[in-house]
């Protein structure tokens, strides 16, 4: 869509900026940014392959994107491994389908393996180094200690249920295992995410959607007392009402038993963050593509009306260069986690005025402390 800048992009392999061989050919590059989840970031270059004229692509490469506009700069996407070579027609094209850099490294045969009192970081650092990956764990998960778990699954699987049990998001990015918690507005490194504040003037078509009720008043989770040799129970609450006055419903009980008291409640309350999370969806696309913004990104929507205006999360950003229209982006949100006020929790805001794009602040110089940090940008 027009936005009055320039909209540029670039791609590298292996440090080399290999752009020229793109430009006669690149009619379209799509990048997804996932917040875990049990998915990764992907990425689709179409080229025009209108005679027939480009040498064969093979899937193996890998590549490093950029999406920007010339008189702002740009935003790295990402490094993704080409892993299917699509042919399609007509018209005549050619499509490179990527995932992000070393995901397929992790280990996705089944392991039979025992942890015992050993922490979060201990445990990935092993099944990312088994792969050749770093590991950049957020907050405080790194020193969280298991007592004892069973392992029957692959290390691919075993780390989402880590991300599913203590509410976080688990990716490969760039080659390096990432585990920071969901909703916990820090990158990996501790530098506070900053809150992005969207007026109406942002966006082009929006929708946001509220259940017709509260999905429950409680998850319960079990766990195994080898002292007593008895199954227990615990709870966690979400609170009485919701904002419409309507009593929440009954519990939800976790299938299976934790080994430990506080990894069943581990479980149960990042169990109520995602069923709080699902209640209130929202699809935003912006009016000026800005691939400054990621998933996780927190956005405070204002000047709208009641049920629009609030506090989201970024579950997914998609960033579209098209060759004819210019670069588009689509943000998926869930909302806040319970209890959050954006308003409130961040300590760092980027405001756009008028439509401005991320972009925008960071090429005048309004970066607030470690923003490229959390947007790395050339």
């Amino acid at each position: 869509m027009p936005t009055g800048y320039t909209p540029i992009y670039r791609i590298y392999k292996g440090g080399v900026d290999i752009t020229d061989r793109f430009n006669d050919r690149c009619t379209q590059i799509k990048v997804d940014l996932t917040a875990g989840g049990g998915d990764s970031d992907h990425c689709t270059i179409t080229l025009d392959d209108r005679d027939w004229a480009i040498s064969r692509p093979f899937p193996g490469e890998t590549l490093g994107i950029w999406l920007g506009y010339e008189e702002l700069g740009l935003a790295f996407m990402g490094t993704f491994n080409i892993s299917d070579v699509l042919f399609t027609g007509p018209p005549r094209a050619i499509q490179l389908v990527g995932e992000s850099a070393g995901l397929n490294d992790l280990q996705k045969a089944p392991v039979v393996k025992e942890f015992a009192n050993q922490s979060i970081g201990d445990i990935l650092g092993s099944m990312a180094g088994q792969s050749g990956l770093g590991v950049a764990i957020g907050g405080n998960l790194a020193g969280i200690t298991i007592p004892f778990k069973n392992q029957i699954t692959s290390n691919y699987h075993m780390i989402h249920e880590l991300e599913r049990m203590y509410g976080a998001v688990a990716k490969v990015v760039n080659g390096q295992l990432l585990f920071i918690k969901r909703d916990g507005r820090q990158s990996a490194s501790g530098a506070d995410m900053a809150t992005l504040i969207l007026n109406p003037a942002h966006f082009g078509q929006w929708s946001v959607k509220h259940s017709s009720r509260p999905t429950a008043g409680a998850v319960q989770a079990s766990w195994w007392d080898d002292k007593d040799m008895v199954r227990r129970w615990v709870d966690h609450a979400a609170g009485g009402k919701d904002s419409g006055g309507q009593t929440f419903g009954g519990p939800v009980q976790l299938g299976g038993v934790f080994n430990s008291a506080a990894e069943a409640l581990a479980a149960a309350q990042s169990k109520m963050e995602a069923l709080k999370r699902a209640e209130m969806t929202a699809k935003f696309d912006l009016a000026k593509g800005d691939p400054w913004i990621r998933d996780q990104q927190a956005i405070l929507v204002t000047g709208m009306r009641d049920g629009i205006d609030g506090g989201f999360l970024v579950d997914k950003a998609t960033h579209t260069y098209v060759r004819s229209s210019g670069i588009k982006t689509t943000l998926e949100c869930k909302a806040s986690g319970p209890g959050d006020n954006l308003a409130l929790a961040s300590k760092q805001f980027l405001e756009p005025i008028g439509n401005e794009t991320v972009g925008d602040l960071l090429s005048h110089g309004i970066v607030p402390p470690n923003i490229k940090d959390i947007y790395p940008i050339m």
